[in-house]
């Protein structure tokens, strides 16, 4: 039924661009196919699989019509065969995308079906994953892959959502600048009518523009069950509203001068929950405000702020993690001769080997705190207050992209002890055009990214923590011939202390800690080759080679080698 559905509608969308020239055609082609090798000494494991080999071809075939000057309708089908499924037997049919987008009485812009919805990161912001710093192409290629299928987008660190919104503005010749309004209703959780309730997610924003340079916003984000969708009538609501404000001015012609901020409440209700443990109301406020200037001709961007986030603030919208670390990835699940669980590291990330997130969570996810313990949740993890401080390279001719990030944070309230933790984290990294330095016309480029965090914790012998980890994200790409690229790349990961890791229940309250001792090392070497058809149509090979180390006797050492072949296409 599928695949007389897409024939009839791809005959009726040609029929319309025949006819009326009123539509177009855009989508992506892919194929892709993975060896893995699984390398861990056969004392320690006999009964793994050593081999896991996947891989399958796919197009996303996407369709824009324009019935009218106001109104586009977007339809995107996607057909995918798995290799080794002959003559249909691996093939799906599936609608990507639908999406009705128009504007109303000239006036109100609107959105139904698939829709993206961004408003702050304290109220809707979608977070990247760890371990990725500046990363070189030989590993971004295939994060574009994962990135492509759960649409993210890390530009506008948007969620993807099915529901509508709508957006309008208005021009005023007294008083104030403008008044910009947008609000937006999704579907989260569809009803079981036993057990699951009916969940929707909602809210809007206000911008009011006083003069051009001076603006105020105030932002809501709501997640909330709809009374009575189940038996019981269990309901969770979570409601974040917030107030922000931006203003801007020049002490030269060269220097713009600029003050921000972000302030809000959030409130967590469970009503009607017959356990025990579930918190009737839940409730918190934070607040962000930084200085910002640009200077030298737009080449610099500094930032200096304060922020106060805490302990039991919740906003699903914005602390809903990509990774969820108590799952288990989908290649090599288990492994030694005890079968066990073979935890997510941040190679699974890269191959797309985790089950990563669409849907907004009311939980706060289980986290790695050897990867990212001071800001898990991204800027919206609750329990922190501090100070951070921004540099951004805006302009340059070699060095592109070059950015300096140090944040110095502590617990709003300690966590199974009066004693707060401290936190300290430190990012750099830049693009280094070799050939610009060097006046040659092939492209030389280098990628370069370095992250150091600590965590540490004074008071009796069983309060102290000293957690330290180090991140090197190095890149390289050599144009050999016209269009043609060697690529290189290499991740190095250093963890080494204990962390007092938080453990939570389904309503969010801690119930316990689990002490952990971390001594370990991961690498992940790569190297591949790549030809460029166009800027988005790319053919590349990759091969890897991940391994960990650990100190401890009591934990097992194991690698892995994966060899990819990765034909791209956007059109």
């Amino acid at each position: 039924m599928k695949q007389y559905l897409l024939i009839i509608l791809c005959v009726f969308a040609l029929s319309v661009f025949g006819q009326k020239k009123k539509f177009q055609i855009n989508g992506a082609g892919r194929a892709y196919y993975l060896a893995n090798e699984l390398d861990i000494d056969r004392e320690l494991d006999s009964i793994s699989t050593r081999k896991a080999n996947y891989g399958h071809t796919l197009l996303d075939f996407g369709i824009s019509a324009f019935p009218n000057n106001n109104t586009e309708i977007i339809g995107m089908f996607r057909i995918r065969n798995e290799l080794g499924g002959f003559w249909g037997a691996g093939v799906s049919f599936n609608v990507r995308q639908l999406t009705l987008k128009g504007v109303a009485g000239n006036i109100v812009r609107y959105e139904l079906g698939d829709i993206d919805i961004r408003q702050t990161p304290y109220t809707v912001w979608n977070s990247p994953e760890e371990g990725n710093l500046n990363e070189g192409e030989v590993f971004s290629q295939r994060r574009r892959v994962v990135h492509y299928d759960m649409f993210y987008n890390d530009t506008t660190n948007a969620w993807r959502m099915q529901g509508a919104k709508a957006a309008f503005g208005l021009k005023f010749n007294k008083g104030i600048d403008a008044i910009r309004f947008k609000s937006y209703l999704t579907r989260q959780q569809v009803t079981d009518g036993l057990a699951v309730p009916e969940r929707l997610f909602g809210g809007g924003s206000l911008g009011v523009v006083v003069i051009p340079r001076f603006e105020l916003s105030f932002n809501s984000a709501n997640l909330f069950d709809l009374k009575e969708t189940i038996a019981d009538s269990i309901q969770f609501k979570n409601s974040v509203h917030t107030a922000g404000f931006r203003y801007k001015t020049y002490l030269k012609d060269s220097i713009e001068l600029g003050f921000s901020g972000e302030a809000g409440l959030s409130t967590s209700q469970y009503l009607f929950y017959q356990d025990l443990r579930a918190p009737e109301s839940l409730s918190d406020w934070f607040v962000d405000v930084n200085i910002h200037s640009i200077i030298a001709d737009n080449k610099f961007k500094l930032s200096l702020g304060y922020k106060d986030v805490g302990s039991d603030f919740r906003s699903p919208g914005a602390q809903t993690r990509r990774i969820n670390f108590s799952q288990f990835p989908r290649v090599y699940q288990q492994y030694t001769n005890d079968a066990i669980g073979r935890p997510i590291s941040y190679v699974d990330f890269i191959s797309g080997n985790t089950d990563n997130t669409n849907k907004i969570s009311e939980s706060l996810v289980p986290y790695f705190a050897a990867y990212n313990n001071s800001t898990p949740y991204g800027q919206a993890t609750p329990n922190r207050k501090g100070v951070y401080f921004n540099a951004e390279q805006l302009k340059g001719k070699a060095f592109k992209k070059s950015f300096l990030r140090f944040s110095g944070l502590t617990q709003s309230r300690g966590t199974g002890t009066t004693q707060k933790k401290l936190f300290l984290l430190a990012e750099t990294g830049t693009d280094l055009y070799l050939n610009e330095v060097l006046n040659w016309e092939r492209k030389i480029k280098f990628d370069l990214g370095l992250r150091y965090e600590t965590t540490a914790r004074s008071g009796e012998s069983y309060e102290q923590i000293n957690l330290q980890s180090v991140f090197g994200d190095v890149g390289m790409s050599i144009e050999i011939a016209k269009k043609l690229d060697l690529l290189f790349g290499a991740k190095l990961w250093s963890t080494s202390g204990t962390a007092f890791v938080n453990e939570r229940n389904v309503y969010n309250t801690i119930v316990d800690f689990d002490i952990v001792n971390y001594d370990f090392e991961e690498s992940v070497i790569a190297a591949g080759i790549q030809y460029r058809f166009n800027e988005h149509n790319v053919l590349s090979t990759h091969f890897q080679k991940f391994n960990i180390s650990h100190a401890s006797e009591n934990l097992t050492d194991y690698g892995m080698s994966q060899f990819t072949i990765l034909y791209n296409l956007f059109f």
